[in-house]
């Protein structure tokens, strides 16, 4: 395994800016990205009101029945006597959803123990897992390469409705045969039946979406003891309660903040992406297993495309008495998190470093401050094969993912072996073959004006033939050319699939098909620095 860092600069102005610590976005945060006011941080964070006892608790037990290694154990401790945490997490994708996930992972381990040695006190990774979230069509799908084409797999789930994730359950017989089709095209190595012992092993033991990947995260990362915790897990929901009542109690000013600090960012060229509204109450409420949005009314809470509404105190009746059925969105879920947490860094991807972008004034309504807020790294896996190609090819993960090289060579591969001399002849048939129906179509029209454009229609049928025998011949000469085509392909799809990094798209398995088990072990044992370079691993 062999480690080269890159810079590649963000796709989005926002990140750019921000990465570089442009004033004009890092004012939109509590601090810089970076953990020079570590210090300072940790020091708001004496006076947070965590239950450090009862929180220990619920995260051992909701982990138990994964298993807690003695690195987890460890770390719970920690947190017990005082640590603080670095926070990331991320939906119940299947099979982890994409690389991005693990990645998130490893970023939060690194910079919780960077933190802890610039600090000289424990700091914990902790791994929150969106369990409440409903979206499930973000969750239900994976990517695979076939027959030199990306392809998505979509695990059906319209018959779940809006179920949270964590509710949502996975029927054995469909959820089997759905990773046995995925597993047939990952090619066989080695290390394949162990994978797929691992993979279904895990899916044995779990019944929902939120399970599967609960217990696959585990098995990743139990020996570098990342704690995690469902948002969905109902002792966590007991434990917020008053949280939630805080929320409730302070909706419309969090509204208002969050819909004035998005028009500020536009008006500085930037777009946090959450579109607020004003009437948003950014919470939802279960009725009958369905998760649905709450909106401000005038005093009321009303179940958006419903009759359905609450006063404010009956709403903070059901905080207090079944805070279960309360849920946090794209808003609320970091105030949430550092409500739960003492959070000394969060660490997010380029859309949640977006959002985060309009909350500062959110947290400050709920009497918090922004913790640090870390962009995650961001991280390239190269297989054998496609490293080879590369070689052969004389061409760097730059030219690929940067300049996007590989269509200009597809076009270029085409031109130089194209028969040219044969393509013109068509063309000098077809301009022959419209000058004689010019006159053709002039007899015509002279017999009768009616079958003008049954001549001009028989002319078009001729052309679109020759068209059609020029791209048969295109065809066939690609064909015959087709390893140059397909290596091509390979590149791309590997480094740069649907047109975005690879982080974006594909999950773990493939890359542990060809690495074998010990993949995340082996890439947090790698010398990356937590800086804004791109991480390319040569596995």
């Amino acid at each position: 395994m062999k480690l080269e860092e890159k810079y590649i600069p963000p796709s989005s102005n926002l990140m750019a800016d921000y990465t570089n610590e442009e004033q004009k976005i890092v004012k939109y945060f509590s601090y810089k990205p970076s953990l020079e006011q570590a210090r300072d941080r940790l020091e708001t964070l004496e006076n947070h009101p965590v239950d450090r006892e009862k929180l220990a608790s619920i995260i051992a037990s909701y982990m138990e029945p994964y298993g807690i290694s003695e690195a987890a154990r460890q770390n719970l401790e920690r947190f017990e006597k005082g640590a603080s945490v670095v926070v990331t997490g991320q939906q119940a994708g299947l099979l982890t959803g994409p690389l991005y996930t693990v990645h998130k992972a490893i970023s939060a381990i690194l910079l919780a123990k960077e933190a802890s040695e610039k600090l000289g006190t424990p700091v914990v990774p902790v791994f929150w897992i969106a369990g409440e979230d409903h979206d499930l069509a973000e969750i239900c799908h994976i990517y695979r390469e076939t027959n030199g084409r990306v392809e998505k797999l979509n695990y059906p789930h319209a018959k779940l409705g809006k179920c949270a994730a964590s509710h949502a359950p996975l029927k054995a017989d469909e959820i089997e045969a759905f990773l046995e089709e995925y597993f047939r095209s990952l090619p066989e190595t080695v290390h394949t039946k162990e994978i797929h012992s691992l993979v279904f092993g895990h899916l044995e033991k779990a019944d929902t979406f939120t399970a599967f990947f609960a217990s696959l995260l585990n098995h990743f990362f139990n020996q570098e003891g990342l704690l995690y915790i469902d948002a969905a897990y109902e002792q966590l929901r007991a434990y917020e309660s008053s949280f939630f009542s805080k929320l409730i109690g302070n909706s419309q000013a969090i509204a208002k903040t969050v819909v004035e600090t998005e028009t500020a960012l536009q008006t500085d060229g930037y777009t946090a992406g959450i579109d607020a509204k004003e009437e948003a109450a950014h919470l939802f409420i279960t009725i009958e297993g369905e998760r649905l949005l709450l909106e401000r009314d005038g005093s009321r809470f009303a179940v958006k495309n419903t009759a359905i509404s609450y006063t404010e105190q009956e709403l903070l009746e059901i905080a207090k008495h079944e805070p279960q059925r309360l849920s946090n969105n794209v808003v609320t879920r970091p105030l949430m998190q550092d409500l739960v947490f003492p959070v000394l860094a969060f660490v997010g991807g380029p859309g949640e470093i977006a959002y985060w972008a309009a909350l500062k004034g959110a947290f400050e309504v709920m009497g918090m401050q922004m913790p640090i807020v870390m962009p995650r790294l961001s991280v390239s896996l190269i297989d054998r094969r496609t490293a080879a190609l590369l070689e052969k090819r004389d061409l760097s993960f730059e030219e690929v993912v940067m300049d996007r090289k590989i269509p200009q060579l597809r076009n270029e591969l085409f031109d130089h072996i194209r028969d040219e001399e044969t393509e013109a002849k068509i063309e000098e048939v077809k301009q022959g073959l419209a000058e004689e129906y010019e006159e053709l179509i002039s007899r015509f029209t002279a017999v009768s004006a009616g079958l003008t454009p049954l001549a001009e229609k028989n002319l078009r049928i001729h052309l679109a033939q020759l068209d059609f025998l020029k791209h048969k011949l295109q065809d066939e000469v690609a064909i015959q050319n087709s390893t140059q085509f397909n290596q091509l392909a390979t590149i791309e799809n590997a480094l740069l699939p649907e047109s975005g990094l690879q982080e974006r798209i594909y999950n773990p398995v493939p890359y542990l098909n060809q690495y074998g088990r010990n993949l995340a072990e082996d890439l947090l044992a790698l010398p990356m620095k937590y800086d804004n370079t791109h991480k390319i691993v040569i596995l």
